[in-house]
């Protein structure tokens, strides 16, 4: 407040006095919002029945839920999965990818990569076939999401890693995913 009061000492005093305040004022809200919306924070009560995760997702690149699509943090992801339960779930896993990327590539040149909308093609048709998630229905697709609505080890992979590859396989409680990101913005 020192650096302040010689900003603000050409003024008469009545003005410095409201300018102060009005600081004060402005600085108090931004505290609150931090912290009324921080991630687990109990002040934030939404009325029975209002699904309250999309607006106040919390694992943002601030941490601050609902405040990342403010200060610009909030991302969102388009993504698709394949579930296995099970001791061999992995295992599995490893085999699936494999058994994607080579109907991917089909006889084309390894080498050369693999073209995406063959990689989807090939990712969502394995997913109908092996998926134990009801979105093996729509070939696995999770459609777009926002952090903080999947489960933690599904958010690290769909917003760190790299899209248009498959990654996996990824345990969570509910088993092993292949996940594929096909957008992420």
């Amino acid at each position: 407040w020192v650096s302040l009061t010689a900003t603000f000492s050409p003024l008469n005093g009545s003005t410095r006095n409201y300018l102060f305040i009005m600081l004060r004022i402005v600085t108090s809200l931004i505290l609150s919002c931090i912290v009324l919306f921080a991630p687990g924070s109990s002040a934030f009560v939404a009325p029975a029945g209002v699904a309250t995760q999309r607006a106040i997702s919390v694992g943002g690149e601030l941490g601050m839920g609902f405040l990342d699509g403010i200060f610009g943090g909030a991302k969102t992801a388009d993504a698709s999965h394949i579930l296995l339960k099970g001791p061999n779930a992995n295992k599995q896993c490893e085999k699936l990818k494999g058994d994607i990327y080579k109907k991917a590539i089909g006889r084309g040149d390894p080498s050369m990569g693999v073209e995406a909308e063959k990689l989807v093609s090939a990712f969502a048709a394995q997913a109908k076939r092996s998926s134990t998630c009801p979105s093996k229905n729509n070939g696995g697709s999770l459609g777009s999401f926002g952090p903080g609505e999947m489960v933690p080890e599904f958010d690290r992979v769909v917003f760190k890693e790299q899209v248009g590859v498959i990654h996996g396989p990824v345990e969570t409680q509910f088993g092993s995913h292949l996940i594929l990101i096909t957008d992420r913005s």
